[in-house]
């Protein structure tokens, strides 16, 4: 899979902060966030703020603090957090710290299990009971394909390039339970949504008891006819489960709008959260019949079943809300708009650079959004990173993947305050580092 495991320990990624529209106090000063609160709601409102309006997006990056001897394309991964969410979780954690036997609980039911919740929920676009909040995607996604009633011989189908933890996950299933996994293949790159509908409706049959959509494609930056693919799957009594860690933020579509029974991301990602925060969603009908992970009392019922972890940090669910309204400001429209330019940007160039590179997308734009991977025939991408960090501070990430040997490529993923220099910077830095390795 990706080689996030080895590239973690070998290079530094940029640290960041992103300052927000606070729904409550915070430790910066009120002032200017009241300023920036007002100039996002006067360009919501139409006046500026397009994918090419850089002086709007270099007043978004302005509410950020970035490392400027990086410029980082590993967005992918994980986002930088609001500033203002970096105060709130320091200053929720030490005050948790300071009594925490009272402070625990208190944060879950004062602030955790009411507004951010609801803030998640209507981001989502699903009513507050139907969400469990959790720990990332992986912990989402697994309490479901771990979880699923399956008996030996059912099948289940995905793709070699889910993410790698949930195929482990699926591995575990085969070994454990006899459960059949039907891997599709998708084309690299996929010449329409047709032929990926077509790839994995070969592969649904009457033993299919699940389909597993990943939207997008972490290693490729595909995005899937989810909805087409699942109505297929449940014509057979199959169900759906959608991975929308690279989706949820970027991607419009409200969670039921898919089609899908099971649904999770992490905050993480495209909603700028400090890491520590998933959500899982499934429809009601089902939340009786999955296992948790972790069994919880019997006391609890519906999603709550899936929370229950024993003690937990607290302090991260305050952290959420300035990261969610900022995300609210910009609107995942404009979001997605700004982070296709910006692809479009350094595609188009470095296509220009190097006539033999090869994208894992085609250029139509509905077949993906801000995430895009590269490949240069013959050239080893760990080491092109290894390059391009040292030698050019830009930071990318190579992607392998055992499950699918022809993926040996670049991600680049921008985020919206990307700017025209660090592209460049981006495109100078391939330039040298592909011809040197």
């Amino acid at each position: 899979m990706t080689n996030r495991r080895r590239f973690i320990t070998r290079t530094a990624g940029a640290l960041g902060a992103l300052a927000a529209v606070p729904a409550f106090p915070f430790s910066r000063d009120l002032q200017a966030q009241r300023e920036l609160a007002a100039e996002l709601a006067t360009t919501s409102a139409g006046a500026g703020g397009g994918p090419d309006d850089e002086a709007y997006w270099a007043r978004i990056r302005s509410a950020y603090s970035l490392d400027p001897a990086i410029a980082n394309f590993d967005h992918g991964w994980t986002n930088p957090a609001p500033a203002d969410a970096l105060a709130e979780l320091t200053r929720r954690a030490r005050e948790l710290e300071s009594l925490p036997a009272d402070r625990l609980v208190r944060l879950w039911e004062e602030i955790t299990n009411t507004s951010v919740r609801q803030a998640i929920a209507e981001t989502m676009g699903v009513a507050p009971d139907e969400l469990a909040l959790i720990r990332n995607a992986t912990e989402a996604l697994d309490t479901v394909l771990l979880g699923v009633p399956l008996s030996r011989g059912d099948e289940i189908v995905c793709s070699a390039h889910d993410y790698y933890a949930m195929l482990d996950a699926l591995d575990q299933r085969q070994e454990r339970d006899g459960v059949v996994l039907r891997m599709v293949h998708p084309p690299v790159p996929a010449p329409s949504m047709d032929a990926l509908f077509e790839t994995y409706a070969a592969a649904i049959g009457p033993r299919t008891r699940l389909v597993l959509l990943t939207h997008p494609s972490n290693l490729t930056g595909q995005l899937l006819p989810v909805a087409r693919i699942a109505e297929a799957a449940h014509r057979v009594g199959a169900e759906v489960v959608v991975d929308g860690a690279q989706s949820l933020g970027v991607i419009p579509d409200a969670v039921p709008s898919l089609g899908c029974d099971y649904y999770g991301a992490s905050m993480h990602k495209w909603l700028g959260a400090p890491v520590g925060m998933g959500a899982l969603w499934m429809r009601p009908e089902h939340v009786s019949k999955i296992w948790p992970l972790v069994p919880s009392p019997r006391e609890i019922t519906g999603m709550a079943r899936f929370e229950w972890i024993g003690t937990g940090p607290e302090y991260i669910g305050p952290a959420i809300l300035p990261a969610l309204e900022l995300h609210r400001s910009i609107g995942v429209e404009r979001k997605a708009q700004r982070l296709r330019h910006l692809k479009r940007s350094w595609r188009t160039r470095v296509a220009e650079a190097f006539p033999a590179a090869k994208f894992y997308t085609t250029e139509d734009e509905s077949m993906s959004c801000g995430l895009c991977t590269v490949e240069f025939p013959g050239v080893n991408p760990d080491a092109i990173q290894k390059r391009l960090v040292e030698r050019h501070g830009v930071l990318v990430q190579a992607m392998t993947s055992e499950r699918s040997q022809q993926i040996r490529g670049l991600r680049v993923s921008p985020n919206v305050y990307s700017t025209p220099g660090e592209l460049d910077r981006l495109v100078a830095g391939l330039r040298e580092s592909v011809t040197r390795v």
